[in-house]
């Protein structure tokens, strides 16, 4: 089996830096969690010279909520009728990977979990997996979810899930290349009856 590697983490880019990687002709039609998970994404392609992975993976707890709840406001406000195209494209769950990979042309496997909490996890172990048995040589990985208002406001809508205000991406890697992160020893789903599945990572520093 083949080791993994983790060459690249990077973790909510900041605002100033978009810039460097949309023009504001894109950035415009995009929602706030589709910059920040895309910037994200092109800035861990970047450091680890990858830019075309074989493999993009989101992980997300409830996607892009902004467009999620503007949508929903608009047909409660409005009715069935309401033309919201925009917004509905951006409020399923795999909006983000998929932006990924129209943005950067990449056609290999694109998929997103949405699993509570393990959502990232999930997609870690997929992308882990499919490394180890030679089904791909290099993986992107992302976790991306908001907060907006609503969530802040009514929390028991939500069922208690505590969703952070998180872009990340590492990059994974059948080679170590020049500045290796981690070694990916393994990543383990825990579930327990009548408890929340938790996920354990497994690493080694180097």
């Amino acid at each position: 089996m083949n080791k993994v590697y983790v060459t690249a983490i990077v973790k909510d880019v900041p605002a100033e830096e978009y810039g460097r990687y949309l023009s504001p002709m894109k950035a415009r039609r995009m929602g706030k969690l589709q910059k920040r998970a895309l910037v994200t994404a092109l800035k861990a392609m970047e450091i680890s010279g990858i830019g075309e992975p074989d493999a993009i993976l989101n992980g997300t707890a409830m996607g892009c909520m902004e467009n999620t709840v503007q949508m929903l406001n608009g047909l409660s406000a409005e009715g069935e009728e309401v033309n919201m195209p925009t917004c509905f494209m951006q409020s399923t769950h795999n909006t983000v990977a998929s932006q990924i990979a129209i943005f950067t042309g990449n056609h290999g496997y694109n998929t997103t979990y949405a699993h509570r909490t393990i959502s990232f996890e999930l997609a870690l172990q997929d992308a882990f997996l499919r490394l180890r048995a030679g089904l791909a040589r290099t993986a992107l990985v992302c976790a991306n979810d908001e907060l907006t208002e609503l969530q802040v406001q009514q929390p028991d809508f939500f069922g208690q899930l505590e969703v952070q205000d998180r872009s990340e991406a590492w990059m994974l890697s059948i080679e170590p290349g020049d500045h290796p992160i981690y070694e990916l020893e393994n990543v383990k789903i825990i579930h327990d009856k009548g408890a929340e599945d938790r996920a354990i990572i497994q690493k080694i520093s180097l």
